[in-house]
């Protein structure tokens, strides 16, 4: 940073220079016109005197000469009198707009920096900078024993260390993997989905990158996505038809685009490895049924409760390196699926003329203890008909170590956006509950969207 301080110091100077320099020349200029016209006229007249002494002209003519001379010095000399006072008084013009126009060039001169420091991201490299003195640390907290408390701040910086390799190297699938996985992590969909297109274009036979980047294009969550989310499971499913995490995600994502024939006929296969308590189960069954699918499909064989599928594997943002094959399952989603809330949201009559043609309904939780902005559980959905009940669990978290399991006290929030980004715009619509304690079952909880941001 120091050396880029000094290159700037070093052009900023040149400029001045370039500035001035034509000045001063232009002044050194004018003083040696005036001097050589004055030295022209009298070296004329020894001429016409020396030229009179050799006889070439007679007195008379001599007088005559040198008298045009001098008439023509003195024409000259009021010539440049007159100059001056025009000059004096364009000066006196000058200085008196000088204050006006020094008023003005602050402001500009500050406007200026302003938006050369913004152009040019200076924080940004600041953070990068940071970053990449801390990158040992920054790995160890996220990627070799992830930390508790990690902040959505070191997730960037760390995200921005892998960009710059990536300008390095961009064939590394590896670390586009990483990026896609920060940004989901971040919240940035759309980036994430970037990020899985390159490294799949590398590495084309990598199911895992092939899983992430349908998971990430169904967090984006719109109809062009779902499609293209819908035929990458697809051809997962094809190569390995005997893994049931990548025939439940199928089945997750048609069913959200509403086709009924494959999200019903790969249910039927993997419905027995669901446990009756989790949350994916539960809510598979509610949308499975609004889309007319029979009671016996939707029910568990028997009562079984195996527990078997590692739904884990559509945690969206999960930053671990465990394989999705089928050595992984376990049934550790029934255990933390009954940690959350049940929560009814509503809206403001007052509210109701002001929501959008299209949009979307986020809702997510925050720890309201440590302050951190970090969403313990997200629920983010294509924007419905008020009120709506969702489910916000352990299960919906987008980082794997900051969940609802070990939170005590939340901030639960409903937030409706035009642009499905979770940074908060003017004009959105949001309400929210602060101080809700957490405890080990499913808390039923009302909240109302009564305010515009």
């Amino acid at each position: 940073m120091t050396s880029f301080y000094v290159y700037c110091s070093l052009f900023a100077a040149i400029a001045v220079g370039f500035i001035v320099y034509p000045w001063f020349k232009d002044r050194n200029a004018k003083k040696r016109f005036e001097v050589s016209n004055t030295n022209v006229i009298k070296q004329r007249i020894q001429e016409i005197e020396r030229e009179a002494f050799e006889g070439l002209i007679d007195p008379e003519e001599m007088q005559t000469a040198i008298d045009e001379m001098k008439i023509a010095l003195a024409d000259e000399t009021a010539f440049h009198d007159a100059q001056e006072k025009k000059a004096e008084t364009t000066s006196l013009s000058a200085r008196s707009a000088k204050l006006p126009l020094l008023i003005g060039a602050i402001p500009a001169l500050f406007a200026a920096v302003w938006v050369y420091v913004d152009a040019n991201q200076l924080s940004g490299l600041q953070d990068l900078v940071d970053a990449t003195n801390n990158i040992d640390e920054l790995s160890q907290r996220i990627l070799v024993t992830p930390a508790d408390d990690v902040q959505a701040e070191e997730f960037q910086k760390y995200a921005l260390v892998i960009r710059q390799q990536l300008r390095k190297d961009p064939s590394d699938a590896t670390g586009w993997q990483w990026l896609g996985r920060l940004r989901m992590s971040l919240g940035q969909t759309e980036e994430a989905v970037a990020a899985f297109d390159k490294a799949l274009k590398i590495s084309p036979d990598a199911q895992d990158i092939r899983m992430k980047y349908a998971q990430a294009m169904m967090m984006v969550g719109d109809d062009e996505n779902l499609q293209n989310a819908k035929r990458q499971v697809s051809y997962l499913v094809q190569i390995a038809p005997e893994n049931r995490n990548y025939r439940l995600l199928l089945t997750v994502v048609a069913a959200q685009l509403n086709d009924s024939e494959v999200a019903f006929a790969n249910f039927a296969l993997i419905k027995d490895a669901l446990s009756a308590d989790s949350t994916v189960y539960q809510s598979l069954v509610n949308q499975l049924r609004s889309m007319g699918a029979s009671e016996s499909l939707l029910s568990l064989d028997n009562g079984s409760h195996n527990g078997l599928l590692d739904n884990s594997s559509l945690d969206n943002s999960s930053l671990d390196n465990s394989s999705l094959d089928n050595s992984s399952l376990d049934n550790s989603v029934a255990a933390n699926g009954n940690r959350g809330f049940d929560v009814t949201v509503s809206i403001a009559n007052e509210l109701e003329s002001k929501l959008p043609s299209t949009g979307f309904l986020i809702l997510f939780a925050q720890d309201a203890i440590s302050g951190s902005r970090v969403p313990l559980a997200v629920k983010k959905l294509a924007l419905p008909q008020f009120p709506i009940s969702l489910t916000l669990s352990a299960d919906d978290a987008m980082i794997a170590s900051l969940s609802l399991k070990n939170a005590e006290q939340v901030t639960i929030t409903a937030r409706i956006s035009v642009d499905e980004d979770v940074m908060t715009r003017p004009g959105e619509l949001e309400g929210s509950l602060a101080g809700v304690q957490v405890n080990d079952s499913m808390q039923a909880v009302t909240l109302i969207i009564n305010k515009e941001i």
